[in-house]
């Protein structure tokens, strides 16, 4: 909980949340949490890498249950690394610059499920595709909330299917 608090403080500090302009100058952030797995097992130590652009604004580990949480500024695009030895990382783009309804006064959180893959299933294939995010998050008024691509997650996903029988295949000869 320390490590969340810290890295939490750590972002708006490094990146704020700009003034809204709304009732009584609300500083909104978009609050986002979730646990790392594999397959259904909680995943603890696996480090959760924030970055807006190339700079890294902030790091934490998953605890026990396999938990992180943060908050994001608005108006700036952010990639949020998994990374974790023996595993391939997982990237997540959380675009937050979307036109935002004026009278918007609170965001509703984004609760992530991400669940990481032994590096050792993909022996034999070309996982550069794979350096892409495997999901994108943006704001989608007719929602009235921050949500994922789902075509664009499909997409990916159908990608690391036909590595994981690229893998397979080259594993058998």
């Amino acid at each position: 909980m320390k490590n969340l608090l810290l890295t939490t403080f750590a972002l708006l500090c490094l990146f704020g949340s700009p003034k809204t302009g709304r009732s009584q100058d609300l500083v909104l952030t978009l609050p986002v949490s979730g646990r790392v797995m594999e397959a259904d097992k909680k995943l603890e130590g696996c480090k959760v890498i924030i970055f807006k652009g190339n700079e890294v604004l902030g790091e934490q580990v998953t605890d026990r249950s396999g938990r992180f949480g943060m908050e994001l500024g608005l108006q700036e695009e952010y990639a949020i690394e998994f990374r974790k030895e023996g595993f391939l990382p997982k990237r997540v783009l959380v675009d937050t610059r979307g036109n935002l309804p004026k009278d918007l006064v609170d965001i509703a959180p984004i609760e992530m499920a991400m669940t990481m893959l032994p590096a050792s299933k993909y022996d034999g294939a070309d996982t550069d595709e794979l350096d892409f995010p495997f999901a994108i998050i943006r704001y989608d008024r007719g929602a009235k909330a921050f949500v994922q691509d789902h075509e664009y997650t499909a997409d990916m996903m159908r990608t690391n299917g036909a590595l994981l029988l690229m893998s397979g295949r080259a594993t058998k000869h």
